[in-house]
C-alpha cells in the first residue's frame, strides 16, 4: 500500500554555483553542507522526514508546514549572514528557495535506502525554486493557503503574482514568505 499525505516540500539552490571553479565548488560545498546542517537543519531534525543535497541544492520534506517556513527563512538568513569570503568565495552568494505543499506518495527507494516522496507536487515544488528572486523564499498558493489555517505561525505570505514555471510546466501563483 502506498502512503499518500500532504507534505511541505522545499527546494533551494545557489545562484552562480555552476559558474564556480572546481576549487570554489569544493570550498562552497564544505562550508554550505556543514554550515546548513549545524546552523539550520539541526534545529528542525525532529520535524524533517527527508533531506538531501546535490552540490548547491537542498531538498527537504516535512509534515509541519510552519516549521518548514521557518526553516526556509533560517536557511536564507544563514546564507545571507555567512562569511563566504573567509571560505575563499565571493562575498555575495544568494540562495533561491521554493516551498510548496501538496499530496505526495511515500515510496521505498532502494538507492537511498530510505523512503522518498514523489508525485506531481514534488515536481511542482522543484519548479518554484528557479523562478524565485535571489535571496528570497517563494511559496505556492497551496502552501500559503494551508499556512493561513495555522494559528500564530509568525509567518506572512505576500502575493507576488503569476509566474511561468520552467520546463513548460505551466504557471503558478507565488507568494513571498517572511516573518
Amino acid at each position: 500500500m502506498i502512503n499518500r499525505s500532504i507534505k511541505a516540500l522545499l527546494f533551494s539552490d545557489v545562484k552562480g554555483f555552476s559558474k564556480m571553479s572546481e576549487r570554489e565548488c569544493l570550498a562552497f560545498c564544505k562550508a554550505f553542507h556543514t554550515g546548513v546542517q549545524n546552523n539550520v537543519l539541526t534545529k528542525y531534525d525532529d520535524k524533517i522526514i527527508l533531506k538531501n543535497t546535490w552540490g548547491d541544492a537542498l531538498h527537504v520534506v516535512m509534515d509541519d508546514l510552519v516549521a518548514a517556513g521557518h526553516l526556509a527563512l533560517d536557511l536564507r538568513d544563514w546564507m545571507e549572514n555567512h562569511d563566504w569570503v573567509a571560505d575563499g568565495l565571493p562575498s555575495k552568494l544568494k540562495i533561491r528557495i521554493g516551498l510548496h505543499a501538496g499530496v505526495v506518495s511515500q515510496v521505498p527507494d532502494p538507492i537511498i535506502n530510505d523512503f522518498n516522496y514523489i508525485g506531481r507536487n514534488t515536481s511542482k515544488a522543484a519548479r518554484i525554486e528557479p523562478i524565485t528572486f535571489e535571496g528570497q523564499v517563494f511559496v505556492s498558493r497551496a502552501y500559503a493557503a494551508l499556512l493561513a489555517l495555522e494559528k500564530d505561525s509568525g509567518l506572512i505570505c505576500d502575493y507576488v503574482g503569476v509566474k511561468e514555471l520552467p520546463k513548460k510546466s505551466g504557471s503558478i501563483h507565488v507568494y513571498l514568505l517572511h516573518r
